[in-house]
């Protein structure tokens, strides 16, 4: 069997299995749902980090029961994993993919949460063999509640190739929505926990060929915009939403 067919099996059993792992104390716990009592390691983290002493890169991560998902604009990456704290000891496992692209490898962090509200860490790439640091601090953004009043309405992202995506969310967190490559997209957001900014997302992509299939991610507010990431075994995908101005 030809390398190239192995190291994609592979990354496949690697998505699998990390879903498997967080799934199975993930999704939208809906007894846990009013606790207000956030877990130290959960929540959005954002900083920075290197590969072989060149950088630095932006990071940003999202930690919800025991599952992470993270990108970075600047490298042009994003991650889907596990994340686990024991006592001070922090870790994370990734399957990396390239931005709005397939997987390429998978990575380890291991580091240190200090009582500051911060991680300081380094990661190994398995198949590439990079190193580096990566070093975050807990946003605060994450403590604002979360509503789907906040998502309702129509938004839309243009990407560095130019493709733009419009979706309209209802006020019951159903999605509909397209791309100027024709894509379809049909899904919905869901509240993780009333007192957090994060919600559960899970959309079908149609018509758009190869990145056909279900994904499901997290999303979040940022001031005005709506950050989503989504993945499935093939693809992972970033949006970075504003509101739709009427009449554009």
């Amino acid at each position: 069997m030809a390398p190239k067919i192995i190291f994609s099996i592979c990354l496949v059993i690697c998505f699998i299995l990390l879903n498997s792992c967080a799934n199975t104390n993930s999704g939208i716990n809906k007894q846990d749902a009013v606790s207000t009592v956030r877990a130290p390691i959960e929540g959005i983290w954002t900083g920075e980090f290197d590969i072989g002493g060149k950088g630095p890169y932006d990071f940003t991560a999202v930690h919800i029961d025991g599952k992470a998902y993270a990108f970075s604009q600047r490298a042009k990456a994003m991650c889907v994993g596990t994340v686990n704290l024991d006592g001070e000891n922090y870790i994370s496992k990734y399957l990396l993919f390239e931005l709005d692209g397939g997987p390429f490898d998978w990575a380890t962090i291991t580091g240190k949460f200090k009582e500051d509200n911060k991680i300081t860490s380094h990661f190994v790439t398995l198949n590439g063999g990079d190193t580096g640091a990566l070093n975050l601090a807990y946003n605060q953004i994450y403590d604002l509640p979360s509503s789907l009043t906040k998502t309702h309405g129509k938004w839309s992202y243009t990407d560095k190739e130019g493709l733009i995506t419009e979706f309209f969310i209802e006020e019951v967190g159903t999605l509909i929505g397209h791309d100027s490559d024709g894509c379809k997209f049909l899904g919905y957001l869901e509240i993780i926990n009333p007192a957090y900014n994060a919600y559960q997302v899970k959309v079908e992509i149609a018509a758009c060929d190869s990145v056909d299939g279900e994904y499901e991610g997290v999303s979040f507010m940022a001031n005005e915009q709506l950050n989503m990431h989504i993945a499935n075994e093939n693809y992972g995908l970033f949006f970075a939403f504003g509101p739709k101005i009427e009449g554009e």
